[in-house]
């Protein structure tokens, strides 16, 4: 913190403590628990820079300006001089003032603190020797301070501990504020961005906000912070707790308006006798004066009104802040009826919603550690049953707050039997609060829906869900609107419904709680619905049932072989065998059963008195060859028969008007398809590894509703009957291995909504009948057509279907709304030039193609050439870059892994052996006499492969270069170095017009490590004196028999004219990444007024390119990492906020978590304009001259961490800005959260947008990290936004073409690559 703040703050509390002993433990703690509270706390950590006058910035700043002083005496205290200076100071400043101080005694008697005794007395035996002078006074100090009584920790807990130290505090403060537990774990960041709304034109806004989330989440308390922290900066201020259920009493809302107004009004007390008197005083007083109102737990918007009424006239700034269940309780319509005309225009956009999440896994582990022991650490005996039960509260602090608290001081004994209990009855005060949520449904819709999604449908995709509901005469759409925005259902990122746990338990506890009698209620699952089939004892009130015997016998498998979760002697222990029947007859009384699933259940009887109103039938394991007769399923919307032995599905012609999703995917006996007419409703037909299926019914082209239909591995299947073409509503075809199919009808192209064909390892290439009709005959001067398909496919994959070069149509013109093409896998030597044709395809798949020697230039790679010149900066160099091209290629659009013969893409690069150029040409490229043509292992990192050849000259992006064996730089080379990084002047040229046209460079390298193929070396050049940097990245590497031995890497360089000229300073560098450089070569050519041309047309400078579409694809794929293995992204974009975020305003915060170790900077130089630290947690800089017309500064971070054990899984790293020439700070955080628990680098990049006079020219500002990870690198940059006019280039100029940014984004398409390059791998494996 800076010292001309310091001297501005007014503290409550001046912490001092021995920063060693406590800073991380004990005194983090209390600092917590008093800030929550609102108590201005002011901590000397020992970590501010101590200058010359620090005694006196000290006694100034801080003993003049703060109420009370807590003294921490821990064991080593006494040990630290500047802990017993801090401590002589303070008392002086008692002896003077009302200063009060407070001495804690942590873990020392006070006797040894008064006597000097035990480790003070070792202390004072090293002063006696050094600080002779001092040593009095500060015993004097120790001495009186003791005797002034304080308070001592002894054998409590340190949460009482903490909680007595602050009601002490408030005691002595005399303050007003609400109480909040003392140990509060994980809502930091919510607080922080709670606060940062609180503040935001605080003079002139009114705003209204939302906390919201399930029961026992938390909302309340992170109100009660956020209201102790800001009351100071509000004229009025009140917290009305409980408004759901105290507006229910009698007079309830008039007690709540009263409270208002004597709040509002510091404590005078006002007669209110109705409501509307009471809407009219509030009125009267809101108008006048900026207030802060918090009204907790709000469960509908009617009860505002009626406290509050409407067309408020809110004084400008004031706040309203609301916790609820409901996440969808406010609304536009609200809004404007709440405020009047005016006020509701100045709230604008500054309605506000925050979610409150459920605590990480490490996050609950100390809260619930904290409740149960005192402290963060944990008994070994206990140790397990913790993790148990930390589990199952699933992050919710309201769980691990009771559970911690009842097992506190229990014996182990005591922990195995409440987790036993907590497995069938959960407890009971969770639920209470849980259920309000329940309770607070509208109607028996609601209610039943939210039972019936509890038992059968969490996990389960939400089209699905709706699908079958909806059969139940149920409003689904609707009604899981309703159930989200209670806060009881999550859809999650999959369109999956998801539910808490502790949620789920307490459905089923409400379904329990309808009968002692199992058989008489709603609903059964498991062990229940076992029970009650076997002992025949169901009721007409059963609506759903759900068993799953297979899953059932794994449950009794570990209940017997594990004593934690199912102990062998558990209470519910029941017999099961696999070869157990149950009788049809057990579900005659079940008339009204609509849902029932009954996985690997075998019955025997009749199915005349089964129930006749099912909706869902869901019957895995099905045993019988065929449905029995008598199974009345008349009312079936969705039947799934998964891994039956249905040999024929049913006799004769089933009636089922309503059917929607038939499933037979694994049905092994299956040898025809069932008769479809008398399916009209069929919109989903899955056929999935009927391994024996040979035949599909003709009647399936009557099936004007079917969407999907999935046949893949039907191994049988020879033929597709031609009535398939009659499916007109038909979006997805799946075809892929049907390896025995080779017959596809012409009448597929009558499918006017197919868009997805996949014909995988298909036997279409075998018969030139299967494919006549896409296969026009050849004519005389004209290829290939593909006119039969349908038009409107957007995704095509051909994958193993041994396609070659004479299958492959020459004319795909009909394609036009193709997206997606894959043809991996297949023996083609080229791609045809039709496919330049097909401008939406943004995706092909061209894995494993081993004769693929040559590709086009290709609409998919357009983004290839827009994006390889987004590294060249404006400043501090200018001029092209080249950037990652391996990882672009080969991210997303277009992937080429297993090419092993491709050598050339056109117009990006070309291979060539060297035996196809002439001596004097390689003379002239590399600038050597002769070239060892011995024989070398070349890695493409495009195609993953290596090859073994003579050397190859490897043409790209204007730049020639090849790799040879060899240990020395060419005599010609006119400057060497044996490191990596080498300087010159050029020499002042003998004619005007001579420039310099070209650089030669020879790298002489070994390797360094296992791991050079994962990351590309690269070289620079760098214009000292113009600021103009060139990167160059090859595709390919050379690589050395063995660690010892060494290889040339020559590079042939043009630059344009003007770039290089005599007397600049030129630097030329190569970044090895896993290489060992042993020597470095460079010379140089100039010629008279000679342009060099580059070889590809394609080749343009940076500043030609616009970076909106770059933008877009880094944000569209960023929460698409989440996929790819270890590697996790957190991604929080404020850009479309921008009008509601304070200033400064934090644009975009993207944090990638990776298992890989992050590369080097490329270069760190340039600090007055790019700052940059390895190691450091602080970077300065000087704010550069700018425009006069500059209308804000963009400031971007990036800082890589690293945590170096298994034990990271969520922290809380904090950015301070502080402008040191204003005075002024910022400070922003962010809560990574779920980081894989392995050793990982993580990078963390921001961009601030500064405006008005928040930054100027000649400004001072520091940057500083605080965390817990170390800091690998940390790094700024400052990039100015014009006016237009100023700047008709400014796309260049706005903060995502920042270092920073364009750094992450960088590391984020290397991720990419080497993802994809993993799972490539993978796959290679497993298909050998």
């Amino acid at each position: 913190m800076a010292m001309s703040e310091i001297s501005r703050c007014t503290y409550h509390v001046f912490l001092s403590f021995r920063g060693e002993d406590t800073r991380k433990s004990f005194t983090d703690h209390l600092y917590t628990a008093l800030v929550h509270l609102g108590i201005q706390t002011f901590r000397d950590d020992e970590e501010i820079e101590r200058g010359n006058n620090i005694k006196y910035e000290i006694e100034r700043a801080i003993l003049h300006h703060s109420k009370i002083s807590i003294v921490v005496f821990s064991k080593n205290y006494a040990a630290s001089t500047w802990c017993l200076n801090e401590l002589v100071m303070i008392l002086e400043h008692k002896k003077s003032s009302k200063h009060i101080v407070l001495p804690v005694f942590y873990d020392v008697d006070p006797s040894q603190v008064k006597n000097q005794t035990g480790s003070y007395g070792e202390a004072f035996t090293q002063h006696e020797q050094n600080f002779e002078s001092m040593v009095r006074r500060w015993r004097n100090a120790l001495k009186e301070v003791a005797d002034i009584g304080g308070m001592v920790l002894q054998d409590r807990h340190e949460s009482q501990f903490i909680q007595d130290i602050v009601k002490e505090v408030q005691n002595k403060l005399h303050l007003i504020s609400l109480y909040v537990p003392p140990y509060l774990v994980g809502i930091d960041p919510l607080v922080t961005q709670i606060n940062q709304w609180l503040e935001q034109d605080g003079a002139n806004k009114v705003g209204i906000a939302t906390i919201c989330g399930i029961g026992g989440i938390g909302k309340t308390t992170i109100a009660k912070v956020v209201y102790n922290q800001n009351i100071p900066r509000f004229e009025g201020y009140s917290f009305l707790a409980d408004v759901r259920e105290t507006s229910q009493d009698c007079n309830g809302l008039v007690r709540l308006q009263r409270q208002l107004i004597s709040d509002i009004l510091k404590g005078k007390s006002h007669k209110i006798y109705n409501i509307d008197n009471g809407i009219n005083k509030i009125k009267e007083i809101v108008c006048c004066r900026r207030v802060l109102l918090v009204l907790d737990d709000v469960d509908e918007l009617e009860k505002i009104r009626k406290l509050m009424g409407t067309q408020i006239p809110f004084h400008p700034g004031s706040k309203i802040i609301i916790t609820s269940r409901n996440r969808c309780l406010l609304n536009a319509y609200f809004i404007s009826q709440m405020f009047d005309l005016e006020a509701s225009t100045s709230c604008g956009g500054l309605s506000k919603q925050f979610e409150v999440k459920e605590l990480a896994s490490s996050e609950s582990v100390q809260l619930f550690n904290w409740y149960a022991f005192g402290h963060n650490s944990v008994p070994e005996s206990s140790m397990v049953f913790a993790r148990s039960l930390v589990k199952h509260c699933g992050g919710l602090p309201l769980a691990l707050q009771v559970f911690g608290s009842s097992l506190s001081s229990k014996s182990v004994s005591s922990w195995k039997s409440a987790l036993e209990k907590l497995e069938e009855i959960p407890d009971n005060k969770i639920q209470k609060i849980l259920r309000i949520s329940y309770d607070s449904l509208e109607d028996d819709h609601d209610k039943n829906l939210f039972l019936d999604i509890v038992c059968l449908f969490i996990g389960k995709d939400r089209d699905y869900t709706t699908t079958i509901l909806d059969g139940c005469d149920f409003y689904t759409t609707i009604g899981i609107e309703n159930l989200v925005g209670r806060s009881l259902l999550i859809i999650n990122e999959k369109n999956k419904l998801m539910m808490h746990q502790m949620i789920k338990d307490m459905g089923r506890e409400i379904i329990r709680q309808e009968s002692s009698d199992i058989g008489k209620r709603s609903r059964l699952w498991h062990k229940n619905a076992f029970d009650v089939i076997r002992e025949k004892i169901g009721s007409r009130t059963v609506k759903c049932l759900t068993i799953d015997l297979k899953g059932l016998l794994e449950d009794k498998a570990k209940r017997t072989n594990t004593t934690l979760h199912f102990p062998k002697h558990s209470k519910s222990q029941f017999l099961m065998a696999n070869d157990v029947d149950m009788e049809t007859q057990a579900f005659a009384k079940m008339k009204r059963l609509k849902q029932l699933q009954l996985d690997y259940v075998r019955l025997k009887g009749d199915f005349k008195d089964f129930p006749k109103r099912l909706r869902w039938l869901r019957w895995r394991g099905f045993c019988m060859q065929s449905f029995p007769v008598d199974f009345d399923i008349n009312e079936l919307v969705v039947l799934d028969m998964r891994n039956s032995k249905l040999k024929q599905v049913w006799r004769d012609t089933e009636c089922l008007p309503n059917l929607k999703i038939l499933n037979l995917n694994h049905s092994h006996g299956l040898l025809k398809t069932p008769s479809f007419s008398g399916l009209p409703s069929l919109e989903k037909l899955m056929l999935k590894d009927c391994i024996n299926l040979v035949e599909v019914d003709q009647s399936i082209g009557e099936l004007k509703m079917l969407t999907f239909l999935n046949l893949k591995d039907c191994t049988s299947l020879r033929h597709l009957p031609r009535t398939i073409g009659s499916l007109i509503s038909l979006e997805e075809l799946v075809l892929s291995g049907c390896s025995r199919l080779d017959d596809v009808p012409r009448e597929l192209h009558n499918m006017e909504s197919l868009k997805v064909l996949n014909l995988d390892e298909t036997a279409i290439y075998q018969s030139r009948s299967g494919l006549h009709w896409l296969l026009l005959k050849r004519s005389k001067g004209m290829g290939f057509s593909w006119a039969s398909l349908p038009s409107s496919l957007v995704k095509l994959s051909l994958e193993s279907c041994k396609l070659s070069n004479d299958v492959i149509p020459n004319d795909l013109c009909n394609l036009a709304s193709l997206k997606s093409l894959n043809l991996s896998r297949n023996p083609i030597h080229y791609l045809p030039e039709s496919l330049k044709n097909l401008t939406k395809l943004d995706k092909l798949l061209l894995t494993s193609c081993t004769e693929l020697q040559m590709i086009p230039k290709l609409p998919v790679l357009l983004n290839v050439f827009e994006c390889k010149f987004i590294f060249g900066d404006n400043s501090p160099f200018q001029g092209s870059g080249i950037i990652n091209l391996p990882c672009f290629f080969s991210s997303t659009r277009c992937v080429i892994f297993g090419c092993e013969k491709l050598t050339e893409v056109e117009n990006l690069f070309k291979l060539e052996p060297i035996e196809n150029f002439e001596e004097e040409e390689i003379r002239r490229l590399f600038n050597v006499d002769s070239i060892n043509r011995n024989r070398l292992q070349l890695y493409s990192y495009l195609t993953d492969s290596i090859m073994l050849a003579t050397p190859q000259v490897l043409q790209e992006c204007g730049i020639t270069s090849t790799f040879v064996v060899g240990s020395e730089v060419p005599i010609g080379f006119k400057h060497g170095t044996n490191e990596h990084r080498i300087s010159f002047f050029l020499p002042t040229p003998s004619h005007p017009d001579e420039k310099i046209h070209r650089f030669s460079l020879c790298v002489v390298f070994s390797l360094a490590s296992d791991q050079m193929l994962e990351l590309l070396p690269s070289v620079h050049i760098f214009n000292e004196t113009k600021m103009i940097m060139q990167r160059y990245r090859s595709s390919f590497i050379g690589i050395p028999e063995t660690n010892d031995n060494t290889m040339l890497w020559l590079i042939h360089w043009p630059v344009t004219d003007c770039q290089f000229e005599g007397g600049d300073l030129v630097s030329c560098m190569v970044v090895p990444i896993h290489l060992s450089i042993r020597k470095f070569g460079v010379t140089y050519e100039s010629e008279h007024n000679i342009r060099y041309e580059y070889g590809f047309s394609h080749l343009s400078t940076g500043d030609e390119v616009s970076t909106r579409n770059i933008k877009m694809d880094l944000t569209e794929h960023l929460p698409s990492l989440e996929s790819y293995g270890n590697v996790k992204v957190q991604l929080c974009s404020y850009i479309e906020e921008s009008k509601v975020v304070s200033s400064p305003q934090v644009l975009y915060d993207y944090g990638i978590i990776t298992t890989f170790d992050p590369a080097p900077f490329d270069y760190n130089g340039h600090h007055h304009y790019y700052g940059h630290q390895a190691g450091k947690t602080e970077v300065s800089i000087s704010v550069p001259p700018n425009s006069s017309r500059k209308i804000s500064c963009f400031l971007n971070s990036i800082i890589i961490f690293s945590a170096k054990n298994d034990k990271t899984y969520g922290f809380l790293p904090c950015l301070e800005i502080v402008n040191e020439t204003k005075g002024t700070k910022w400070t922003y955080s962010k809560h990574f959260m779920r980081i894989p628990e392995t050793k990982n680098t993580l990078y963390w990049t921001t961009c601030w947008n500064f405006r008005g006079d928040e930054l100027e020219a000649g400004d001072h500002i520091t940057l500083r990290v605080l965390s817990d990870l170390s800091v690998l690198e940390f790094s700024i940059d400052l990039v100015y936004d014009y006016e237009q006019d100023d700047n008709p280039n400014f796309f260049s100029q706005l903060p995502w073409m920042s270092k920073c940014f364009k750094y992450l984004l960088g590391v984020f398409v290397y991720i990419l690559s080497k993802s994809q390059k993993d799972l490539y791998r993978l796959q290679s494996l497993v298909k050998c």
